[in-house]
């Protein structure tokens, strides 16, 4: 199977009611015909509509705080899972939506330009 140089985005939602230091994990990796296809990926943007402030974990072992009701996005290479993890006192009372994609970045064209490389050398592929 050939790898794919980019995706279409994939959508997670995570409900509310996520539980004091509870986790929501999603390996993109395991998942047939799907995520697993494109894997790995270096995008990840988090939607946060709760109150609450929430850990993502990415990468290996690369992590950011995204506070209530804000988002984040994140471009890296090696992204093949991710965890969210409410590290607030009370269980989040609005959903939390992770998209994640592969795609051919400005940073990633331009590098690709200037070293005179293959853009699939830079992405990893």
């Amino acid at each position: 199977m050939p790898i794919k140089l980019t995706s279409p985005p994939f959508e997670y939602e995570i409900p509310e009611g996520l539980e004091v230091n509870a986790n929501y994990t999603a390996n993109l990796e395991m998942v047939a015909n799907t995520t697993a296809d494109y894997v790995p990926f270096n995008s990840i943007v988090i939607d946060n509509f709760s109150a609450q402030t929430v850990k993502l974990l990415y990468g290996s072992g690369h992590y950011v705080y995204v506070r209530g009701n804000s988002m984040a996005e994140i471009e890296q290479n090696g992204i093949r899972s991710f965890t969210v993890q409410n590290v607030s006192g009370v269980p989040t009372d609005g959903i939390i939506v992770v998209y994640v994609q592969k795609k051919i970045t400005a940073d990633i064209a331009l590098e690709a330009i200037a070293r005179k490389v293959p853009v699939e050398t830079l992405m990893g592929v």
